[in-house]
């Protein structure tokens, strides 16, 4: 019997840089029942907190705010409370009550808007593997050791998460406050990693990009190769764009382009054949 192919080692060449998908803020809800392949969806919620979750994300778009909902648990952790962490660019914010009840009464959009009532900012990095293995085998296989190497580098600011995009680069680490998501992270690189996000900056070898930007400013941001860039100005857009940046050192003008020979790859361990993809380059 051959042995099993994963997505995320029949990838290897498929670069990095900017892709991450775009959110505005991230909303993790503490969940720990077993997760199924679509886990927001698919789920025991009771019906109210159902109503609650979708009337939020809901009411941030109305407010014009992209929230991605997702589960996050921590399997170790044997306690009645429940905790929500909301993400938002520079800011990490958590609330934990008695009960999912508990969280009905949290109005996230005022929250964003500066009202903190009732939540407690977090200021040291957590940090969120994706190891839903109901949505691809990848998460699971290689997501855990990696969650387990984190737990033992920074204990209960390791999370397990829901499914956070692009099976075909796990094991996937997002790390909040800043909103980087990295992918290829095995466990050998944790310390690296941890190294780099606790001093405040970016860990480039793995950086898939900051997901609080679009997909081709995070692109910029990749090639750039340093940490401590601002944006200052953006001109075109996801096919083709040219992105000015500022640090300490000055202004930093990237341009970026999407390839336009397709890239064959395999997106998930359950697709039957491949697809297609157009990385960004440096132009």
């Amino acid at each position: 019997m051959e042995p099993r192919a994963y997505c995320s080692q029949l990838n290897p060449d498929e670069p990095l840089a900017g892709t991450a998908d775009w959110v505005g803020a991230w909303l993790m809800l503490e969940y720990r029942p077993v997760w199924k392949a679509k886990a927001n969806q698919d789920n025991s919620l009771a019906p109210d907190t159902r109503a609650w979750l979708d009337a939020t994300v809901a009411a941030l778009a109305a407010a014009g705010i992209r929230a991605r909902p997702q589960f996050v648990r921590q399997p170790e952790r044997d306690t009645a409370d429940v905790r929500l962490l909301f993400g938002l660019p520079d800011r990490l914010f958590e609330v934990s009550g008695a009960s999912y009840d508990h969280l009905h009464d949290v109005d996230l959009v005022a929250l964003a808007r500066g009202d903190t009532t009732g939540a407690r900012q977090v200021h040291e990095p957590r940090y969120f593997v994706c190891t839903n293995g109901q949505r691809d085998l990848c998460c699971a296989r290689f997501g855990l050791p990696v969650y387990a190497a984190l737990r033992e580098r920074v204990g209960d600011r390791a999370w397990q998460v829901t499914h956070l995009g692009g099976h075909r680069f796990a094991p996937n680490v997002l790390t909040l406050p800043h909103g980087a998501l990295y992918g290829r992270v095995q466990p050998a690189d944790v310390a690296t990693l941890v190294d780099h996000v606790e001093r405040g900056e970016l860990a480039l070898p793995y950086l898939r990009g900051t997901s609080f930007l679009p997909q081709h400013v995070q692109a910029a941001e990749c090639f750039a190769g340093r940490s401590g860039l601002r944006l200052l100005h953006v001109d075109g857009g996801d096919a083709r764009a040219r992105v000015r940046f500022v640090d300490g050192a000055g202004t930093l003008d990237i341009e970026v382009a999407r390839t336009t020979e397709p890239l064959s790859i395999l997106a998930s361990c359950g697709d039957a054949a491949p697809g297609s993809v157009f990385p960004y380059r440096r132009l």
